[in-house]
């Protein structure tokens, strides 16, 4: 019997590969993974198959599997289009009525986003809370579910963020910025609160660098080995 069944080993290795413990550019093994998981060779290959599909895996013939490298090309033009959806959206409900029961909303999550404020890592559990907060706004329109459009290209993003919190971006610097966006919605500054949006969202031009620890996790040529960290 099979400890582990298709979708979990798709799930685990999805967020093994977007919390970066299966690093960019690492060969996997079939044998290996079938080993670790208990799993057959078929559950092996259908879950490398769909990791392909979102552009995560590569499977080289002859040659093996790798965890394909980051593209910040691909992750500056998703994080466009999230920053244009989601300002669209923010814009709306900040002109709409009856505010209080989202904010109420928004203040739960972002209470329960301070358990990980000195987390050192973008853990799948803050991820969800993140992607929470984004959704409660989105929902007070009736567009609830919008980002899951976007699913495939927010993987990516996510394995970036991992990154940029090994470069020096902490998790307590992502809650403060919920916090700022949320503060501007209870100010009812339409404004500020956009602005405070597109700041949190469009962190790759911030730390567009990467620091010659981490340069082999990048595709050639679309990022400076002459990084500052942030504190």
């Amino acid at each position: 019997m099979e400890k582990y069944s298709a979708e979990d080993l798709y799930e685990d290795l999805l967020d093994r590969i977007i919390r970066i413990d299966l690093e960019p550019g690492k060969r996997i093994s079939e044998n290996e993974i079938c080993s670790q998981y208990n799993v057959s060779r078929s559950v092996v290959r259908s879950a490398f198959i769909r990791l392909s599909q979102y552009n995560l895996l590569t499977v080289y013939p002859q040659r093996g599997t790798y965890v394909n490298l980051i593209d910040l090309d691909y992750v500056r033009k998703a994080l466009l289009i999230r920053i244009s959806l989601e300002k669209e959206l923010l814009g709306r409900f900040l002109d709409s009525e009856n505010k209080e029961e989202t904010i109420e909303r928004l203040q739960d999550n972002l209470a329960r986003q301070a358990n990980y404020y000195s987390e050192e890592d973008y853990t799948k559990e803050f991820k969800d809370l993140d992607e929470e907060f984004h959704n409660i706004i989105l929902s007070s329109m009736g567009d609830e579910g919008v980002l899951d459009l976007l699913d495939g290209h927010l993987l990516h993003i996510s394995r970036w963020r991992n990154v940029y919190v090994k470069l020096g971006y902490r998790i307590s610097r992502l809650v403060d910025e919920h916090g700022e966006i949320l503060n501007a919605i209870k100010r009812d500054d339409k404004e500020h609160a956009m602005s405070a949006m597109q700041v949190h969202i469009d962190t790759i031009n911030d730390l567009i660098t990467v620091d010659s620890e981490y340069a082999e996790y990048f595709k050639q040529g679309n990022y400076n080995r002459n990084s500052r960290k942030k504190s």
